[in-house]
């Protein structure tokens, strides 16, 4: 019996130094086919990101002060998804925002938006150099909104719509990417498409087109940085500039778009947020005095948020 039970403990651990010299094979194979740790070999993506749902609600009842009743809504989501493997990587970015307000008597009231936006990035990159951080890449950018906008407390006639403007930026250039959450873009070569998707707006030359077309398009230099980090524990910052000038006409003057989103979590499920945008377009007129002539003008637009948030990590 003894005999027995030493053969059967003999061939357990003959068993399991057999198996331990297979996996340090396996795992030797997989280092030597990707050139990583088999344990951190398939972890090619990183991906973060947050999303908010704020509500806001305020009543007012024989108020000596004065006031209006309101009550608000509003949702953003951005996402950044980046993958590596080997010399080739993809990087992708989702940044979506809706918000409104109803303000008034319950009967009548008004309804009015207070932000809207679509905005889709897709950047593929090819390595030049060995230390992994410059990249040749063709990117795409695309934005829009989703619904109309007015000139308020004018309602009754809309001044944008989907896809009135859409913008649209490809081009091929050179990303320096030193960290995961930091690369700078700079193309010679991109092209710029404004979209006018209403004849209406169209025939106005709103948004740069000539009168009558729906389509403009641009071709310059582009610059894109962008950033993504978590500045404490719970705090993170999301931003994004973008600048483009034409080289066919006014080169040097140039389009700005800067993106600025602050996440500040109480919890798992509660979050403070500021969103900011500023927009300079010197082919949008706009109209702030009725007294002075329409023009070019700084725009920017700001939404502080409290209410319930998701971080995607």
């Amino acid at each position: 019996m003894r005999k027995l039970t030493f053969l059967l403990l003999l061939v357990c651990f003959s068993n399991h130094g057999f198996s331990q010299e297979i996996n340090k094979v396996a795992k030797a194979k997989d280092e030597a086919l990707t050139g990583a740790p088999a344990d951190t070999a398939k972890k090619r993506w990183f991906i973060q990101g947050s999303g908010s749902l704020t509500f806001s609600q305020a009543a007012f009842s024989n108020w000596a002060a004065g006031g209006q009743n309101s009550i608000g809504l509003g949702a953003y989501l951005n996402v950044k998804a980046n993958y590596k493997k080997g010399k080739h990587a993809w990087a992708n970015t989702i940044d979506l925002g809706f918000g409104f307000q109803f303000m008034g008597k319950a009967k009548n009231a008004k309804f009015t938006k207070v932000n809207d936006k679509i905005e889709l990035t897709t950047a593929y990159g090819f390595e030049l150099h060995p230390n992994k951080k410059w990249y040749l890449t063709l990117l795409v950018n695309f934005r829009t909104q989703f619904a109309n906008g007015y000139n308020y407390p004018n309602d009754s006639l809309a001044i944008s719509r989907f896809m009135a403007p859409g913008y649209l930026i490809p081009g091929i250039g050179i990303t320096y990417s030193p960290t995961k959450w930091f690369y700078l873009y700079i193309s010679p070569s991109s092209g710029r498409f404004t979209f006018v998707l209403d004849t209406a707006l169209a025939n106005a030359g709103s948004f740069g087109v000539e009168k009558g077309k729906q389509i403009r398009g641009e071709f310059g230099p582009y610059l894109r940085a962008d950033l993504n980090k978590d500045l404490a524990k719970n705090i993170n910052l999301t931003t994004t500039l973008e600048l483009f000038t034409d080289y066919l006409k006014d080169f040097g003057n140039i389009d700005v778009n800067w993106n600025f989103l602050l996440t500040m979590k109480v919890n798992k499920w509660l979050a403070a947020s500021i969103q900011t945008q500023l927009i300079y377009d010197n082919d949008v007129m706009i109209q702030s005095d009725p007294t002075e002539p329409a023009g070019p003008r700084t725009q920017f637009k700001e939404i502080l948020g409290i209410g319930l948030s998701y971080k995607i990590n």
